[in-house]
Parts: structure tokens; sequence; C-alpha cells
């Protein structure tokens, strides 16, 4: 349990933090209490952070009030789905005790009835403030100056939607100039070593785990696991687990220090993460700085998004920039206009990416970024701006430096030169 809990109570009625004081008694000090008029005003806090507990007098406004009359558990419902890991505790009295014994059974830490305060409200508080505990940290002991590489995690609105492909073209990208370790985060098997073909003796995520926990993995064992892309200079790949023999199962610790150690030797992480609502993709989105949420131009896919936006909204990453990375994988005779998936998704977006269906299965076929094998293609061009967006939005605290020459360098200078007037 924390040393101070901060007790948020969900009540119009400002007497009753009064009455809570009360019988907390000489215990009062040890809590700290907030009230709040409503469950929408709540949400705003907790997202806020910094919340342990909240007591919810069933009673409290949903905002509407018919919601509530019509289903009394709305805003216990809102709580849960809005604001996951924050334990409920249900305020009520006598006669609401039957409310009260459903809304634990669906899912609240406890009741308390406003009758037996005195009894077991300290009892209960001290039960349940420690029930919520947050995701794990990077352990930021790596990176004690505070300057380790920038996290970019990559999801798709829904799965099979060229996530990967969004995610390794961006990586090499921005590999042009920076250090980047793109990691496969997939907890089965993934599609990065089917697209480079690497040596069986290539080791991945799953060997690393298998040899030691992830807390106690060398830093100098890990950067030999990863892998150098061929003709990318700058841009290494850690596989994820590629056989069911050395396949250790992803779990949010395992994931966070993974990525703890990518972020000391990196300039940029981009992180390939499955379309799921998994503890283990909340601790990473909690730890990352830039999620560029890929989405189709179809109104599945923009639904699919606003879904993952509502639960990453739950969720304790309040410092997390988002942005969308709007895919067009084919000519539609009907896409989704711009301005309505803006209007859907509320964020901000971080590029456009054109059709390329040749470029794509070439770059299969050339086990290599389809930005390395056209440079100039529309598509190449997109990845680099978007990489571009990146990097201004969530800048590197290293130098930017030019890497050997090859196919990105010859890039950049082209770019550089075309900026300068130069044709």
């Amino acid at each position: 349990m924390a040393q101070h809990p901060t007790v948020l109570l969900i009540d119009e009625d400002t007497a009753t933090i009064d009455s809570i004081r009360r019988a907390l008694g000489d215990q009062a000090s040890h809590f700290k209490l907030r009230r709040v008029a409503d469950v929408p005003t709540a949400l705003a806090r907790i997202w806020g952070g910094g919340i342990d507990v909240v007591l919810l007098n069933l009673a409290a406004s949903a905002n509407p009030v018919e919601i509530v009359a019509e289903n009394p558990l709305a805003p216990l419902r809102a709580l849960q789905e809005k604001a996951q890991g924050i334990a409920v505790v249900v305020l009520c009295d006598y006669a609401g005790e039957g409310l009260a014994r459903t809304a634990v059974q669906q899912g609240a830490a406890a009741y308390l009835l406003r009758e037996a305060f005195e009894a077991d409200l300290l009892k209960v508080l001290r039960s349940v403030s420690g029930k919520a505990a947050p995701s794990p940290a990077i352990p930021r002991s790596l990176t004690p100056s505070g300057k380790g590489g920038k996290i970019i995690a990559f999801i798709g609105a829904k799965g099979g939607g060229g996530t990967t492909t969004v995610a390794l073209n961006v990586a090499a990208a921005l590999a042009g100039r920076r250090r980047v370790i793109l990691v496969e985060l997939h907890p089965e098997l993934g599609s990065l070593p089917l697209y480079f073909q690497p040596h069986r003796s290539a080791r991945d995520i799953g060997d690393l785990l298998a040899a030691h926990r992830a807390q106690d993995i060398p830093l100098r064992e890990f950067e030999s696991s990863l892998w150098p892309v061929k003709n990318v200079p700058g841009l290494q790949v850690l596989y994820g687990s590629r056989n069911e023999q050395n396949s250790v199962p992803l779990d949010p610790v395992n994931a966070t220090h993974i990525l703890g150690l990518a972020s000391e030797i990196a300039d940029y992480v981009i992180v390939d993460l499955p379309a799921s609502f998994s503890e283990t993709n909340r601790a990473v989105l909690e730890n990352s700085d830039c999620l560029a949420l890929v989405v189709e131009r179809d109104p599945i896919s923009v639904q699919s998004a606003r879904l993952i936006l509502n639960r990453v909204d739950s969720w304790k990453a309040g410092k997390l920039t988002i942005g969308a990375v709007i895919l067009n994988r084919a000519a539609l005779v009907s896409p989704m206009p711009f301005s309505e998936i803006a209007a859907d998704l509320h964020i901000r977006t971080l590029g456009v990416i054109p059709p390329a269906t040749d470029l794509c299965a070439a770059a299969q076929h050339a086990h290599a970024p389809m930005v390395t094998l056209d440079t100039e293609s529309l598509a190449s061009v997109a990845m680099h701006d978007l990489a571009r967006e990146i990097e201004e939005l969530i800048p590197s605290a290293g130098p930017a430096e030019r890497m050997e020459d090859g196919p990105l360098a010859a890039y950049h200078a082209s770019q550089k030169m075309t900026r300068a007037g130069v044709r």
C-alpha cells in the first residue's frame, strides 16, 4: 500500500467526505481524500494519475442522469471500462445493499454501508488500496542521464493491416541518420524473420529469455542478439521467438526490460506490437514516447482504432504522444474521407502512405525495406516524411549522424541538395 493513498470520492453531496473523515478519526491523515461530483470528472482526475482508490456512491451522476435511472450500475461500468486497474468501492445504505452486492459480483472491490462507516471504512481502504499495482516501468537505471533512446510503438487498428511494413520502413528511414533498433514483440510467430530470412544461427528474444531472466540479461549479450539489416547501416532487428523450442511467453516484465536494454544503445527503438489489449501492450505503451496507430481508410479499421484509443486512455500512459498513420493498402472505390477519420479519432495525423502493392512485393522478394529498393517512389517518400515527422515530434537526445554510404545515405544527400535548390 502507498504511504498515503489518495482516495477519490464520487458523490454530489459535499457532506459525505466529512462523514468519511470522521469515520477515519485519527487515521484520516494517513489518506489523501478528494471529492468530485460525477464520473466524467472522476475519470479526468484518474487519467491525470495519482488516484489509488475510488469510493463510488451509486447515486452519483453519470451524466446524463437518465442513464443511471435506467441502469444504476452504469457509473461502475464506466469506471471499469475507462479506468482499469483502479479499485472501486461502492457506497450504499441498507436499502441499497442488494444493488451493492450485485456491483461486487460485477467487479467492484467491495461495498460499504453508510451506517457502518466507523466499523468497516478503515479496514476496507487498507485492504483494497494496494490491489491496483501499475504496470512495471522500464528500468531507468539503464539510462541515469535521461538520454536514453526514444521508444516509438506501432500498432495496427486491426490485424493484417500492414503495420509491420510501416514500422520496418520508418525504422529504415530513421537509420539513415540515427542508430535504430526494430523490436518485434509478438507473442507468437512474427513476420520479420520470414521477411528477412536470417541465418538459423541468428539469435532472438526467445534465446535471450531462455538463458537469462529479463532483468539479468547482460548488455553485451543483448547486443550480440541484434541482427544488422543488409544495406541499411544503423538499423538492427531483434526478432521475436522463431520456434516453439525456445519460445518464452512475453509478459510486462520481459517486454519492458528488453526495451530498457534497447533504449540504452539506440537513438530510436521502433516496436512492432500486435493489435491487442494485453497487459504486455499496456506496459509497453505506458513506457513509450509515441504510439503510431496504423489505420486503413475503411469504417471497420477506424472503429477498431477508436476502441484501441479508448483503452489506451484508461491506462497510465499520460506522457504518450499518439498519432495516426493513414495507410492506403489498395486503391479503394470509396475510401473513408480524411475529415471523417480525423473527426472519429481526435488525434493528429502523422503521415499518409499511398498504395504500393508492386513495390511491397518486390521488397519482400528482395528481403529488404522498400525505402531502399526505390527511394523515389511515392510510398518511400511518404515513409521518409513520416520518419521525419516522428523525429521532429519526438526528438532524440543525441545529435543526428550520417551513416555509412548506402541507399538511404544517398537519399538523404539528394534531399538536402534539393532543399538547397540543387537539381
